[in-house]
C-alpha cells in the first residue's frame, strides 16, 4: 500500500510590502519576529482560536507547553506524532500549487461539494459540476501550462 498523506492548507506566511513606508515595514517584521518567536509560538500552537499547527520541532519534543493547555499526555502524543508522521512522510502530498487554485477549489470544488449536501446535486451532478468547471479553468489557462506548473510544484522533472 502506497500511503500518502494530505497537508492540507499549507501553512501560514507572512509578507512585508517593500513600498510600504520604512515604519510600516519594520512594524510588521517586528510583529511577524514576535508571532514565530519560539516562546510565542510554543504557546500560539496549542491555542486552537489561533489555526496554527505545530511547526518548529520544539514544539514536538517539547510536550509541556500542550500538557498545561490541558491535553492529556495521551491526546499529547497521539495529535503531535499524527502531525510528525505526516510532516515526516516522503509521500507527503500537499496543497495544489498551480495557478487559478482558488478557482479550482474554493469556486468550483466548495461549491459543488455544497450543492451536494443540500441535496441540489446527487453524486453523479456534483462530479460532472467539478469536472466541467475544472476542465473550464484548465482550458482557460493552458492545458500544458498548467502541467507545467504542477510538475514543478512537485520538484520534479518531465
Amino acid at each position: 500500500m502506497n500511503y500518502a498523506p494530505f497537508a492540507s492548507f499549507g501553512g501560514w506566511s507572512g509578507a512585508i510590502n517593500a513600498k510600504s513606508p520604512k515604519a510600516n515595514q519594520d512594524a510588521a517584521y517586528d510583529f511577524l519576529s514576535y508571532m514565530s518567536s519560539p516562546a510565542i509560538s510554543a504557546v500560539d500552537v496549542t491555542l486552537g482560536r489561533t489555526g496554527f499547527n505545530p511547526y518548529r520541532t520544539s514544539q514536538f519534543t517539547n510536550k509541556q507547553p500542550w500538557l498545561d493547555a490541558g491535553l492529556s499526555q495521551a491526546a499529547t502524543d497521539n495529535y503531535l506524532g499524527a502531525i510528525k508522521s505526516t510532516l515526516e512522510n516522503k509521500n507527503m502530498v500537499l496543497d495544489l500549487r498551480i495557478p487559478l487554485t482558488k478557482r479550482y477549489e474554493q469556486d468550483v470544488l466548495d461549491t459543488a461539494v455544497s450543492q451536494y449536501l443540500a441535496k441540489e446535486l446527487d453524486a453523479a451532478g456534483t462530479e460532472q459540476a467539478i469536472a466541467d468547471g475544472w476542465n473550464a479553468i484548465t482550458d482557460e489557462a493552458g492545458k500544458d501550462k498548467q502541467l507545467a506548473a504542477y510538475v514543478a510544484s512537485l520538484g520534479v522533472q518531465r
